[in-house]
């Protein structure tokens, strides 16, 4: 069960921020998200009164809202011993039945959240949660995030128990019972972790373990400097969630929109409530999305990503066998992604991404078919017709930017 829009939003910064919900609740309509989470709260009357008032607000921006409800928390296992058996309480169930009497009629609640990046020992235990949580509401979605494939702190193995990270996803739906995989990948912002190449990787597993299960997938990229991270320029914030649309999100969360102080720099939105550059880049690229895209790409599933000239290791290199048969340059070369879709239709689309967050280049890419159309500013328009089977589409890209097409055969 999918929110009514597509999921733009931030993970939850671990402030309380119910004392200035108007404030915030206006920024997330201003900057475009439409999902949200709550700070973690209790079941004190006043809170549950609070958070109530704060799902009012929200519904009223027409903005839907993951609750951090401490009963509806699950087990949560030791990052220094992952495997440690972490199981259920005895009492969840009630919690969580006592959470849903509380919240789970309301319109602007979409999930509850139960884990952050199950571990090996506490995934038994997190699978019985989600169960619970579903027999409990019919509308409230369990709501998990999962590690990315990462390569430090012993790397992932130990921590999700798989040496192949496909099957380890495959295997939490399984135990589970999830309809959707939400992930969080940072190493693009670190080459400790990997850096783009590793970012690519992840994005390439959730792709298949996507179309493998039939399941949506959402990521949480980056918005501020933290830890071994850098914080992302302007153009690197629409490089990211381009490549993310690129590879078929159909989420797209960020750590973390608003902090600052003793923990981060640079985010959209500091610690003394201004708001920077990337707030304002943030802003236009949900813009842009929710008029032209939002509507189409809902309905867009991934069949094939490819990247030329070169790919990553564990992705897909260019080879003209998609729907994209040649890529080519008028002016400029850059490296360039490409994404190719499937409608609820079954109708084709094409996204052409410049995947350099430095350089423009003219594009041209040729597709098989008789006639594209550009999804744009003037909607859907024809753009190019060929009676050779080959027609080309493409143009100017700037560093970053993307393109959308539906190809008709």
């Amino acid at each position: 069960m999918q929110p009514k829009h597509f999921p733009i939003g931030f993970w939850n910064s671990g402030e309380n921020y119910l004392p200035k919900m108007e404030e915030w609740v206006n920024e997330w309509n201003d900057i475009g998200f439409s999902l949200a989470m709550t700070p973690n709260f209790g079941d004190s009357p006043e809170e549950i009164a609070q958070v109530r008032r704060l799902l009012d607000l929200a519904q009223a921006q027409d903005i839907e809202m993951i609750l951090c409800d401490n009963r509806t928390h699950g087990p949560a296992s030791p990052w220094g011993n992952p495997a440690t058996p972490v199981p259920l309480s005895s009492d969840y169930a009630g919690k969580v039945a006592a959470a849903v009497r509380d919240f789970g009629t309301h319109p602007a609640a979409w999930g509850l959240y139960v884990v952050d990046e199950p571990l090996v020992g506490n995934l038994p235990g997190v699978g019985e949660a989600c169960k619970i949580v579903r027999a409990a509401t019919p509308r409230l979605h369990p709501y998990i995030n999962l590690l990315p494939d990462h390569r430090i702190w012993g790397g992932v193995t130990e921590h999700v128990g798989f040496t192949d990270f496909g099957a380890y996803l495959d295997h939490y739906l399984k135990v589970t019972g999830d309809d959707m995989l939400c992930y969080d990948c940072y190493c693009q912002k670190g080459e400790e972790w990997g850096g783009r190449d590793r970012y690519f990787l992840n994005l390439a597993e959730y792709q298949a373990a996507a179309i493998r299960n039939n399941v949506p997938f959402w990521i949480i990229t980056l918005s501020l400097g933290h830890w071994m991270y850098r914080i992302p320029t302007v153009s690197e914030m629409l490089w990211q969630f381009n490549t993310a649309l690129a590879y078929g999100a159909q989420g797209i969360l960020y750590f973390l929109y608003r902090a600052g102080g003793d923990f981060g720099y640079g985010a959209p939105v500091d610690e003394l409530g201004q708001r920077g550059p990337l707030y304002y880049q943030m802003k236009r690229q949900h813009t842009y999305f929710r008029k032209y895209w939002e509507a189409r790409y809902r309905t867009l599933k991934p069949t094939l990503t490819t990247h030329f000239p070169v790919a990553p290791a564990g992705t897909r290199v260019f080879d003209g066998s998609g729907i994209a048969r040649k890529v080519g340059f008028g002016c400029g070369q850059t490296d360039v992604l490409i994404g190719e879709f499937v409608d609820d239709q079954n109708r084709p689309h094409v996204m052409i991404m410049n995947n350099n967050t430095e350089r423009h280049a003219s594009v041209g890419v040729d597709c098989a078919g008789r006639k594209a159309y550009h999804l744009g500013e003037k909607g859907e328009v024809p753009c190019a017709e060929s009676a050779s089977g080959l027609v080309q589409v493409g143009g100017f890209l700037m560093p970053s930017a993307a393109m959308l097409y539906r190809i008709e055969q």
